[in-house]
């Protein structure tokens, strides 16, 4: 078996020093150095409250510091043996310094010193002894103790303080962390939304042409549209399941190459389709991949909820370093301008100022019109 040093608990400590203060002055007492009165258990009874004082020292160091100081007045104005000055003192000093109160300690250290070595030189002591030995070694431990104490406060609040920044920043990782998980599922959340919300309105288009075809072949073909509108939006989930799956960090968001296609589907089913899609824009890939879902979802809302017969497209340069992207319908939208904006609403407006854009969504007497005013180069 191992041995293994167990640390003493504070309280350990503190008896373990108090009963070295009082076995310290006993001793001294015991060899009755420049005594004036007869030797008795009075001394020894001092020495016992002396040490007593350090079982307070944490909790009230100031008041232990003072009370030993007048403690060990007192003990010479009764004549008993000489104890020196270190000793009882030493620990007191130690303590307050330990706890803070730095100016006093020095202070009372200093008032205790000048006392002693002032009533010593007074009552015929060799000014030698007392200045060159005795002071030099009783002002030198005293220092030492006072740099001590101050020197474990440091040592102390220095590992508190690395503590809490340790504690910030897990704290702050943690937060992070999370932050980028938020981000992740609103971003996956909107591109299911969107690619998949326009796969099955687009099928849901054709479903109702397929009923109301007059003729077998534009019943087929209705159907095979909306068999392709499924099977695209099956895609979709499937790529968004092994984004998850996988460390892949991009979902195929579309260009404005891509944007064609998204007119396809109203034009098969008798929309009036009008597509402006100015060439060499030169947009970053973020920005064209907001500008292809922002009129996906825009188409999108016009096929499940305006009564429409005509939707316009444009994307065009806006200056030199913006473009602006429109959609707009000839329908009454199902939903009065005032109703509380929908995901795909709340969706369009996060992308768009995601990469640094403006939207503006509103309903007038000629239908829905969306704008965006996107910058060329993602600004987030």
């Amino acid at each position: 078996m191992t041995g293994r040093l167990v640390p003493m608990t504070p309280r350990a400590a503190d008896i373990a020093l108090a009963l070295a203060v009082t076995g310290v002055i006993s001793a001294a007492v015991a060899a009755g150095q420049a005594s004036t009165v007869p030797a008795g258990p009075l001394p020894y009874l001092w020495a016992i409250c002396l040490g007593a004082l350090m079982l307070l020292r944490r909790t009230a160091p100031v008041l232990v510091l003072v009370l030993t100081a007048l403690g060990y007045f007192a003990y010479y104005s009764a004549g008993f043996p000489a104890i020196g000055v270190a000793v009882p003192i030493a620990a007191a000093v130690y303590s307050a310094a330990e706890a803070g109160h730095l100016r006093i300690a020095i202070v009372i250290a200093l008032t205790v010193l000048t006392v002693s070595t002032t009533y010593r030189l007074l009552i015929g002591q060799s000014t030698g002894y007392v200045l060159g030995y005795e002071l030099v070694g009783h002002a030198a431990l005293i220092a030492a103790v006072v740099a001590l104490g101050s020197s474990v406060r440091a040592h102390r609040a220095l590992r508190e303080r690395t503590d809490q920044v340790a504690s910030l920043t897990a704290h702050q990782a943690i937060l992070q962390a999370e932050g980028r998980t938020r981000a992740e599922r609103l971003r996956l959340a909107r591109e299911l939304h969107d690619s998949i919300g326009h796969c099955l309105a687009v099928a849901s288009l054709h479903t109702n042409v397929a009923r109301e075809a007059n003729s077998e072949t534009d019943r087929t073909h209705a159907l095979r549209l909306v068999r392709e509108a499924v099977g695209e939006a099956m895609t979709q989930l499937r790529s968004t399941v092994t984004l998850l799956r996988s460390s892949a960090s991009e979902l195929d968001s579309g260009t404005l190459a891509d944007i064609p296609r998204l007119v396809d589907a109203p034009g098969a089913a008798g929309y009036k389709v009008e597509l402006d899609v100015a060439e060499d824009l030169s947009c970053s890939a973020t920005v064209e991949a907001t500008a292809f879902r922002l009129v996906q979802e825009a188409i999108t809302n016009t096929l499940r909820h305006a009564d429409a017969g005509a939707i316009t497209v444009r994307v065009v340069a806006e200056g030199e370093d913006r473009i602006k992207v429109a959609v707009s319908d000839d329908g009454v939208p199902a939903r009065p301008p005032s109703c509380p904006a929908g995901h795909g609403l709340a969706g369009m407006r996060e992308r768009v100022e995601a990469v640094g854009g403006s939207l503006e969504v509103r309903a007038t007497a000629d239908g829905w019109q969306v704008t965006a005013l996107l910058p060329k180069e993602d600004r987030s």
